[in-house]
């Protein structure tokens, strides 16, 4: 390759976001992080495998069907502990990708899906205080978009975002198994439900509210396009 190829092959590089990319694994890993994922998800068709470059212990698969003018696309990410492969996050290939950065460092984000995480300091949330959960339990429980709460046996999991400390979120929980996951704002000196899971009612929470809150409330961002 002459000088002034490869220089500009470089700039290419720097002005995707860097050197660094996902790379094909080697037939083995391949066989490993495929039979781990089948194990976790079926036997379901599989498009593409990539390993992070940034981090060796993520990798990324491409998977799902299009027949007949339906199509049923999705990316997993997998993560590798005690040399165990398991799904960390899945979403449907027409959802936002940001959700990946709950679960994986920024470069690996960046790496498997080209995603741009914001800054990690945004992702996160912390435990409702006292005298929050108590605010929090009495407007999930007195609120008319929360009907269900009667028959509820509690709420759990219940955090504030350090994105907004303005939102909350939270389990409720029910005999049955079933869990619904409520967002609550603060205003004056109260906490209200502002959207819940089951039928999808009120605005939904910012995006990076969605994305710092679900790590500790439990549930999978790109269900709500975050």
């Amino acid at each position: 390759m002459k000088a002034g190829a490869a220089l500009l092959v470089v700039a290419a590089a720097l002005a995707a976001g860097g050197g660094a990319a996902a790379r094909t694994p080697a037939h083995a890993q391949r066989s490993a992080i495929l039979a781990a994922f089948r194990s976790q998800q079926g036997d379901v068709a599989v498009q593409k495998v990539l390993v992070s470059t940034a981090d060796s212990g993520y990798a990324s698969i491409g998977w799902g069907f299009t027949t007949h003018g339906l199509a049923a696309q999705h990316d997993s990410v997998l993560g590798r502990s005690g040399g165990t492969w398991k799904i960390l996050w899945t979403r449907d290939r027409e959802a936002p990708a940001d959700g990946l950065c709950v679960y994986v460092p920024a470069a690996v984000a960046r790496d498997l899906l080209g995603v741009r995480c914001p800054p990690a300091s945004l992702l996160r949330s912390r435990p409702a205080t006292h005298g929050e959960l108590a605010l929090i339990v009495h407007g999930f429980r007195h609120s008319n978009l929360t009907p269900y709460a009667k028959n509820s046996t509690g709420l759990g999991r219940v955090c504030v975002s350090r994105a907004n400390d303005a939102w909350a979120g939270g389990v409720a929980r029910f005999e049955s198994g079933a869990v619904i996951y409520v967002f609550f704002q603060h205003g004056g000196n109260r906490w209200q439900p502002r959207f819940e899971s089951l039928l999808q009612q009120g605005p939904r929470p910012p995006g990076i509210v969605l994305l710092s809150l679900a790590a500790c409330v439990g549930y999978n961002p790109s269900d709500y396009d975050a």
